[in-house]
């Protein structure tokens, strides 16, 4: 029997979540989230050249990438493809406890907590599939689009850098790229826009169908891959009204954070002296205090709504 999903109710359980959960999203989040950080810029040090990318004056120089570079060129995409995989390895155990609170209610009150187990390996599995369905979409649209236009792919390719560099040096001049040259050079990248709007309508299909892969393989002992497409069967439409209403709830909030943080801003800069400099420190910590809160509410939003969408596609509850 197919589950009805319930738009304003999931909607509702989302939001109270975030609201009244975001604790224990720091207590699973903020461990995995230093030692990404951690990993990282060891590993952005260990690659790169700092003081030759400081002493660089030129913008062009900064596309000369191996006069920056420590090691061979294979090695640092090794290292770099061996860092981001170990990074988002850690960030899915992360994703994997807020998933298994959610549909499990799993959750020890442990104050560090970082899981390389079972379930932030099916996570990570589960977001490395995504990852290749959705680029696989893109450069099907991509090929298409090139056929439809004529323009190479590997001309818009070889017109990244260009661009790039181009703005970069208009920037430092603080003047307009020059149009002349953005019509030889950039012109190419148009394909990868119109790569877009081709493939905009099967990722969200896509993705929408696959909306409790990742939570459903954390709670469960297998990679929910078909079991998705299983679950969403019948209910596309609501689950896409979901997912444009929280993209707009999400919009309007993050619009009234950024007055929040504006009038901060003001305080925080008010001359130094006597109850001014209060006022300044207090808003400063305040600013700090909100962006955390800030950040800790969406992650709330995403991951819960995630595990809160299986639970309910899975359950009926």
């Amino acid at each position: 029997m197919k589950v009805k999903f319930p738009v304003g109710e999931t909607l509702n359980e989302t939001f109270q979540f975030a609201l009244h959960r975001w604790s224990a999203v720091f207590r699973f989040g903020w461990a995995p989230l230093l030692i990404a950080i951690a990993l990282a810029v060891g590993l952005f040090y260990a690659i790169i050249d700092v003081a030759a990318l400081e002493a660089a004056d030129d913008p062009a120089e900064l596309f000369q990438f191996s006069q920056f570079v420590r090691v061979p060129g294979l090695v640092a995409i090794a290292l770099a493809v061996a860092g981001a995989l170990i990074i988002s390895l850690v960030m899915a155990g992360f994703m994997a406890s807020v998933f298994r609170l959610v549909i499990l209610g799993e959750d020890d009150g442990r104050l560090i907590n970082v899981r390389l187990d079972g379930p932030a390996v099916r996570v990570f599995l589960a977001q490395l599939i995504l990852g290749v369905i959705n680029y696989g979409i893109f450069l099907i649209a991509v090929l298409v689009a090139s056929a439809m236009t004529s323009v190479s792919v590997g001309a818009a390719f070889s017109a990244v850098p260009e661009a790039i560099r181009l703005a970069a040096e208009s920037s430092a001049a603080g003047t307009d790229p020059d149009p002349s040259q953005i019509g030889e050079t950039i012109a190419p990248i148009g394909l990868f826009g119109v790569g877009f709007l081709l493939a905009l309508i099967p990722m969200i299909f896509v993705n929408i169908r696959l909306a409790p892969f990742a939570a459903g393989s954390a709670a469960e002992n297998r990679l929910l891959l078909l079991g998705a497409f299983r679950l969403t069967s019948g209910n596309f439409w609501p689950l896409l009204g979901y997912y444009i209403l929280l993209v707009l709830a999400l919009m309007v909030i993050g619009f009234v954070f950024q007055i929040v943080i504006g009038v901060i801003d003001l305080l925080s800069g008010l001359p130094s002296g006597g109850a001014f400099a209060v006022i300044g420190a207090l808003a400063t910590v305040l600013g700090v205090v909100a962006s955390v809160a800030y950040q800790l509410f969406v992650m709330g939003l995403q991951l819960g709504g995630q595990g809160i969408i299986y639970r309910r596609l899975k359950t009926g509850s």
